[in-house]
């Protein structure tokens, strides 16, 4: 019999404990899931939050702003200052004792090369300036003897056109030694030379070195290539649309890569009109200054101003950064999430005493694109589902604002695990 009576309580426990059990994972599932929902951009300050982070509110105002137009770029330089080095007369590269990166100057000694040929046409140029000098005593032999009718005009003739052949000749070979730098003297004193030098036409840095030693090269093949800074400019990209904004002589200010945010000057020279096929159309800028130790195809940003406009902006401390983007607050009658759910919490679990909360002044984050900065002043690009004429703005203490609203996300964030 007490067995019985034994088991009949057991089951009544069992029966009794699992309602609860039931309650209170479905309280639990509630709690998770209010808690799972996003982060709220709604903070709510207290009086003295306010006082101590000094938050003061303005408006949005109407301001007259210098527009800048950004465009990016490049330095360049024209194509007189980029030279291709080639051979003048085929051959065989003896010597090419250049680097790339290495400077030369005007003159300087590039390459040697070595052709056979070059001794035929010395000897061929000697030939021919006995033969014409020969020649030069026999036209004026010809010539009074045909004066005096003791030789026959067509003796005279001949020794004319040999005369002159040979002079051309001669005018040639001249011409094809001193392009390749041979000296038409040393062949007349016998002294021939089967290589010649190539020599740099202007200074410039070496950028590239095609051949090497013992390589026969032909008079159209390129042996190096030399960039001078000469005329250096910098190269903008500017946009179809941005066209009207730009003109020749405005001032423009120019930013390199590599020089930290130094800024240079300079003016624009020319403004390309055939329009590429991203729709941009290149503008030359020349430089105030011209630095020799400035690099072609070295990226550039700069900027051109365009003339004031009339823009909505707020101060510089009303905007504030976070995770790339920017925001600023307004006053809002919007309640912060979290206090919803503590409120709902507390209905919940029955409290016999009120919780009594101090309310305060709630804020909304509200994101913004910012624009041109000038005097204190940056111009904001605002949503349009906001009357803006009647929004009271955080301009002061919008950071402290941010940190509160980080603060209470991160402690909601804390009651969902």
């Amino acid at each position: 019999m007490k067995s019985i009576i034994f088991l009949v309580s057991l089951l009544w426990l069992t029966t009794a404990c699992n309602p609860s059990t039931e309650n209170e994972g479905t309280e639990k599932g509630h709690t998770a899931h209010e808690h799972e929902e996003g982060p709220s951009d709604v903070v709510e300050l207290t009086d003295d939050q306010i006082r101590i982070g000094g938050v003061e509110l303005g408006k949005v105002e109407n301001r007259s702003v210098g527009q800048q137009l950004a465009v990016h770029g490049r330095l360049a330089v024209p194509a007189q200052s980029q030279i291709a080095i080639t051979a003048l007369q085929g051959g065989f590269v003896r010597k090419v004792p250049l680097l790339p990166g290495q400077p030369v100057r005007k003159g300087q000694v590039l390459a040697t090369i070595e052709n056979p040929e070059l001794v035929q046409w010395q000897q061929d140029f000697a030939e021919n300036h006995s033969r014409l000098t020969y020649l030069d005593a026999e036209y004026t032999r010809q010539k009074e003897l045909s004066e005096q009718n003791v030789s026959a005009l067509k003796v005279f003739q001949q020794t004319t056109a040999e005369r002159n052949a040979t002079r051309a000749r001669l005018g040639g070979l001249t011409q094809r030694l001193k392009l390749v730098g041979l000296s038409p003297q040393s062949a007349l004193n016998g002294t021939f030379s089967s290589s010649y030098v190539i020599m740099a036409p202007a200074s410039g840095v070496v950028t590239n070195v095609a051949v090497n030693a013992g390589q026969y090269v032909q008079p159209s093949d390129v042996i190096a290539h030399l960039t001078s800074n000469q005329g250096l400019y910098a190269e903008l990209t500017v946009f179809e649309k941005d066209l009207p904004l730009i003109r020749e002589g405005q001032r423009v200010g120019i930013r390199l890569s590599n020089e930290g945010g130094k800024e240079r000057s300079g003016r624009i020279a020319f403004i390309n009109r055939a329009i590429d096929n991203d729709r941009s159309v290149r503008v030359v800028a020349k430089l105030d200054q011209v630095d020799a130790r400035l690099t072609s195809n070295t990226f550039l940003d700069a900027h051109l101003d365009v003339g004031a406009t009339r823009v909505t902006a707020l101060p510089e401390a009303a905007i504030v950064s976070a995770e790339g983007k920017e925001y600023i607050f307004i006053k809002t009658d919007e309640v912060p999430e979290h206090q919803e759910h503590e409120h709902e919490a507390d209905e919940k679990h029955d409290h016999k005493e009120e919780k009594e909360a101090e309310h305060g002044t709630a804020f909304k984050q509200i994101p913004v694109r910012r624009g041109v900065t000038e005097d204190g002043y940056s111009q904001v690009t605002l949503p349009g589902r906001i009357d803006w004429s009647k929004a009271q703005v955080v301009v002061k203490g919008a950071y402290d604002v941010l940190s509160q609203l980080k603060a209470a996300g991160g402690e909601e964030e804390g009651h969902s695990h």
